[in-house]
């Protein structure tokens, strides 16, 4: 509750000192309230205060470990992004503190989303997170491409509301209750329409399956990724497939358990086109965010194998799905902060833009470097932790798509080693005269180090949950 209420504040704060001239302040001031969250969480979690409600809110949220460490999470991605908006929000100088305001009032959303014990705080947290970026995705107003991802964006995202609520509806109406504590007795105990409850689970199946741009629901994705501000993409990429994936666990492992035996098939089958269609068709990308696009919708084909893992007492999917977050979202931020300032310098979003990196720019090849065999799972990098941590709980249950998935993650290695290759074995070029932001060089070691630390005690991240 505490990082909750100091992230509103916080957005609140900075909206209002947007209004004034000292621009430079806001960056500070965002940046301040990511971290002063992110140390409440911090606290909280080491203090065993998970808490802290009154008892009217206390059927509503559960600031339990398993919110405050999907909290921590998302929190340290925000700060590294933010830390990134003096470059990548430096040409929109006049709506600086709307933006800000908009990610972390998106933020807010996100720890709902975390701490949710009802179905109507899970669509209160889903709307709260997705309507400020329907706006971000939009803001640069003179780019079309920015205007149409953002129209698909609202249009695909009012639809899977839609179905969402009413999945929530007939959930209702099998169990008489939104509570998730009510709704997994009233399914133990058969208290319930079971027709009325399958068809509810499988379109609130369809609607988170869309939040985290899982097929076939992942069709928007490659346009919004690529039409959106970079740092956007980066932002959706992160905390938004983080905040749906942690309450797609929660959801499943707390309301639906009794029920497993339904919607396992249908997870199975969308985690198993997701890892297929997404790999083989980044395959033929030449576009860096749509290549990305299409590798974060396979991350979430990945994802879904912690979801499978609900159940089985022997595996600890809560904790494979929290490492896995963490080392995903940080090597993702690493390779767009890289991008962007690449390809905003060649005015080129190809792979071609990293021609000759090595050399120019060693540090933030290197950065790209580990990012991109992070991504692919590449040992001894937290990535390879990461999949393994993810595979083996699902491996007991569901041995083929686990070999389907390994599969999958071999066939990554050829695009993600695409940018690698640009970067050190082109014959080609580019001229990368501008220097690396300050902004950046400091997010890029702190990634580095948290990278470095991930990779060297793995299993500290993974025994949180």
């Amino acid at each position: 509750m505490k990082s909750l209420l100091i992230l509103f504040i916080g957005a609140i704060v900075v909206l209002f000192a947007g209004l004034g001239k000292k621009k430079g302040l806001l960056q500070p001031l965002a940046l301040i309230a990511s971290l002063l969250a992110l140390g409440a969480s911090v606290l909280d979690l080491n203090m065993g205060d998970a808490s802290g409600l009154n008892e009217r809110y206390a059927d509503m949220f559960a600031f339990d470990q398993y919110a405050l460490v999907f909290t921590a999470v998302t929190l340290v991605a925000v700060s590294l992004l933010i830390g990134l908006t003096g470059w990548g929000f430096r040409t929109l100088s006049d709506t600086l503190g709307d933006n800000l305001g908009l990610i972390l009032f998106s933020v807010c959303g996100a720890l709902v989303m975390f701490s949710f014990q009802n179905l109507t705080m899970l669509f209160l947290g889903i709307e709260i997170l997705s309507i400020p970026l329907y706006v971000l995705a939009g803001s640069r107003r003179d780019d079309l491409a920015s205007n149409e991802a953002a129209l698909k964006y609202f249009l695909m995202g009012s639809f899977a509301t839609g179905i969402l609520l009413f999945g929530m509806a007939l959930v209702y109406g099998a169990t008489a209750s939104f509570d998730l504590t009510r709704i997994a007795a009233a399914i133990s105990d058969g208290q319930h329409s079971v027709g009325m409850l399958n068809v509810g689970i499988l379109l609130i199946l369809i609607g988170l399956s869309f939040k985290i741009s899982a097929a076939p629901f992942h069709f928007w994705a490659p346009d919004v990724y690529e039409g959106s501000p970079n740092l956007i993409t980066a932002f959706m990429s992160t905390v938004v497939k983080t905040a749906g994936i942690a309450a797609f666990y929660r959801l499943f492992a707390e309301g639906f358990i009794g029920a497993q035996g339904f919607w396992s098939t249908a997870v199975a089958a969308i985690s198993a086109m997701t890892m297929v269609l997404a790999n083989t068709t980044a395959i033929f990308q030449n576009n860096f965010k749509r290549m990305m696009a299409y590798s974060s919708i396979s991350h979430a084909g990945y994802l879904l194998l912690g979801i499978l893992s609900i159940g089985n007492a022997a595996s600890n999917g809560a904790g494979a799905l929290l490492f896995y977050t963490l080392t995903y979202s940080i090597a993702t931020i690493c390779a767009f902060a890289a991008y962007m300032v690449v390809a905003e310098q060649n005015r080129d979003g190809s792979f071609a833009a990293f021609n000759g990196l090595g050399k120019k720019q060693p540090l933030l090849a290197l950065m790209m470097t580990i990012a991109m065999l992070s991504l692919a799972g590449i040992p001894p990098t937290a990535g390879f932790f990461g999949k393994y941590f993810l595979f083996t709980s699902a491996l007991d249950e569901y041995p083929w798509l686990v070999v389907l998935a390994v599969i999958n993650s071999a066939i990554s290695i050829y695009y993600y080693f695409k940018v690698i290759i640009a970067m050190y074995f082109s014959r080609e070029e580019n001229d990368y005269a501008a220097p690396v932001p300050a902004g950046f060089r400091w997010v890029m070691l702190t990634a580095l180090v948290l990278i470095a630390l991930l990779t060297i005690l793995p299993g500290s991240v993974y025994a949180l949950i």
